[in-house]
């Protein structure tokens, strides 16, 4: 794809250990319908596998930044500022785009100037959950219909409600694109987590528009452990808060509550979507203590914060 011509759009990818699923993306990349010149910028954070190896191989240029300096904003920046092209697609390692058009579909919002950033849909991987497929396919990132957010259309900032703050500066960093010159006039800023929504709240409040392109497909899901996502729903809530004001589990009480209705509901969703017997078995367990810990991050998330307790690092 890349060749001695100055490159029309720069993919960055922060990895580590990517693995198999990064060989994906790789071959995904070089399988697409374009006749732009397009040159692809990892920035890696001392992996212990072969995928420095696999990515140079690949034809890309890799960056290495210590392990634990790595930063979900100011590392993507060092990416973008390495990378030469007008267009950047940021993407992590183990979203694979889904077809040959994947690439034009998810730069097409960029040829209005208006338009700041677009983030493609998430569809889950053929083996995920039932559990997680369908959480995929609810965020506002796995929807099939495409939408348009500026702050034009919605009002002024000071009248929207928390939670309609956070819908309107969505923006996805498994697989968006956005304009060399936005990014210059609004670099990222050093973040443990979110890095994405707070660069969305940016260019919005600046009169941007960012746009959600489900035409562009990658695939990305994941079954996690109940620790990671303990600690991802955590620092997720935390940032909703300090960006937005939003608390969704405001109080104490309401924690064991809704892990009654999400854990009892989960569990049923689960028997009656999965196929194998071992998996249903598994659900049963996992669920409600997933929902419990998901409802205690979320409203400890937001208390910390308020509280001003001293941030984890990145997630």
């Amino acid at each position: 794809m890349a060749g001695t011509a100055p490159p029309d759009v720069s993919v960055v990818i922060p990895t580590r250990d990517g693995g198999p699923r990064l060989r994906e993306v790789l071959e995904a990349l070089r399988g697409q319908d374009t006749r732009r010149v397009v040159e692809v910028v990892a920035v890696d954070s001392g992996s212990r596998d072969d995928t420095v190896s696999t990515l140079r191989a690949g034809g890309a240029r890799v960056l290495s930044v210590p392990a634990p300096s790595f930063d979900h904003g100011l590392t993507r920046n060092e990416g973008i500022a390495a990378a030469r092209g007008a267009l950047v697609v940021l993407l992590t390692q183990d979203a694979v785009p889904a077809g040959a058009g994947w690439l034009e579909a998810l730069l097409a919002p960029l040829q209005d100037p208006a338009v700041a950033g677009v983030y493609a849909r998430q569809v889950p991987r053929p083996e995920a959950t039932a559990l997680t497929a369908r959480n995929v396919a609810a965020w506002l990132a796995g929807v099939d219909e495409g939408r348009v957010q500026s702050l034009a259309a919605a009002g002024s900032w000071e009248a929207l409600a928390p939670l309609s703050r956070y819908h309107l500066c969505c923006f996805d960093h498994v697989c968006a694109a956005l304009r060399r010159a936005a990014w210059e006039r609004f670099p990222y800023r050093a973040a443990p987590f979110a890095e994405d929504l707070e660069w969305g709240r940016e260019v919005i409040r600046a009169g941007f528009s960012l746009v959600y392109e489900p035409r562009a497909v990658v695939l990305h899901s994941h079954d996690r452990s109940l620790a990671y996502e303990y600690r991802r729903t955590y620092a997720c809530h935390r940032r909703l808060y300090a960006l937005f004001g939003l608390r969704t589990v405001p109080r104490a009480r309401d924690v064991l509550r809704n892990t009654l209705r999400a854990g009892l509901g989960d569990a049923l969703y689960a028997w009656r979507h999965e196929r194998r017997l071992p998996r249903r078995l598994r659900a049963l367990v996992r669920a409600p203590a997933a929902a419990l810990l998901s409802n205690l991050a979320q409203w400890r998330g937001a208390r910390d914060e308020i509280g001003g307790a001293p941030a984890p690092g990145a997630v």
